[in-house]
């Protein structure tokens, strides 16, 4: 179940989100695609302006990420990413293991990891192909 404004999301209360509207505010739709991919299919949660703002800011820095020549080892994060979606599609695990790439490659934490060059290339194609994520 998803609510708002510390109600349930129906249309008999009227205080539905729509993607439509969302997109005819220019919102993009990877965006939008990842502030609901944040959160399990099966877990109940309270959807929020936030929700959007903090999906722009994670995909700016992504997409910084994958601008790079190189990144942090890909391999490992396929298979990971695979895995969680394997195990009940559970998508928010692999946004995290997505983002946990971002941090290594971009030195979040520590030094950048620019070890593969092909991993911008490798993480985009994953992102797209198992999370619909045109990056």
């Amino acid at each position: 179940m998803v609510a708002y404004d510390g109600e349930k999301m129906s249309k008999s209360r009227g205080n539905l989100v729509f993607v439509s509207s969302l997109r005819k505010q220019g919102v993009d739709p990877a965006a939008i695609r990842l502030a609901l991919m944040r959160h399990h299919y099966r877990s109940s949660w309270e959807w929020t302006d936030a929700e959007i703002s903090a999906a722009l800011d994670t995909l700016k820095q992504w997409r910084r990420a994958l601008a790079l020549g190189s990144g942090a080892p890909a391999a490992p994060v396929e298979q990971a990413v695979l895995s969680a979606l394997a195990a009940d599609l559970d998508a928010p695990a692999a946004v995290t293991i997505l983002q946990e790439w971002v941090d290594a490659s971009l030195g979040t934490d520590t030094v950048a990891d620019k070890r593969d060059s092909s991993a911008p290339m490798t993480v985009r194609r994953l992102a797209d192909a198992s999370l619909g994520l045109l990056l």
